[in-house]
């Protein structure tokens, strides 16, 4: 037992030593730029030595593998996939697919920006965006498939291209750019919630053109 007891001791601890380290570089990439960042520098933030970053991740890259493998493992995600299998009206599965999207852009914007701010200029980088990419858009074709189930698809809207249409708006590009106009998170849902509901279901009563509030945008 006193083995077992320290061993599950280790394990907390090293998870902890991974976690402080993944939060400092995800803050540092995002408030420096993913180049400027040293391992040096990580480490000193996260309060270890650098041996100890590279021994639990390896290179900076790897840090970011290991941030999009984390948010790809947020259990929110397939909480509100669960929902949206169970919604039976075009206009919930809409609602929760923004909210859903939005709250996890949310929690791991800063990621997000990192992806889409490099992708371009590291190949390296434009890989792991390609892959959380694909992840989006499987987990977008279910929502989709969804919506068909249901026949709240607009006459000769597809599968396939209501998954392009999700991919359109809800996006973290969407988001981000919203974000980045001075929208506040409220404003930005409502008004991704209501594009895209027209888009896919052409449901016009849902998506009267209203502006954003003025104390939604802050």
């Amino acid at each position: 037992m006193p083995r077992t007891y320290r061993s599950a001791v280790r394990e907390q601890a090293t998870a902890s030593t991974r976690a402080a380290i993944l939060d400092t570089a995800e803050a540092l990439f995002a408030e420096h730029g993913y180049p400027r960042v040293t391992i040096a520098r990580i480490a000193q933030e996260a309060g270890v030595a650098q041996g100890t970053v590279y021994a639990s991740f390896g290179n900076k890259l790897a840090l970011v593998r290991g941030l999009t493998e984390r948010a790809a493992e947020d259990d929110r995600i397939s909480s509100a996939l669960s929902a949206i299998a169970k919604a039976s009206d075009g206009g919930e599965i809409a609602g929760l697919a923004a909210r859903s999207t939005g709250d996890v852009v949310r929690r791991h914007g800063r990621l997000m920006a990192v992806l889409v701010n490099n992708a371009a200029a590291d190949t390296e980088i434009g890989e792991i965006f390609a892959g959380t990419n694909r992840l989006l858009r499987e987990r977008f074709r279910l929502i989709a498939a969804r919506l068909a189930a249901v026949g709240a698809l607009r006459p000769g809207m597809t599968t396939a291209r209501a998954t392009d249409v999700l991919m359109y708006y809800l996006s973290p590009e969407s988001w981000l750019r919203l974000r980045g106009l001075g929208w506040g998170w409220p404003a930005c849902q409502d008004w991704l919630r209501r594009e895209l509901l027209f888009a896919l279901c052409g449901d016009l009563d849902d998506v009267a053109d209203e502006s954003p509030r003025a104390d939604s945008m802050k």
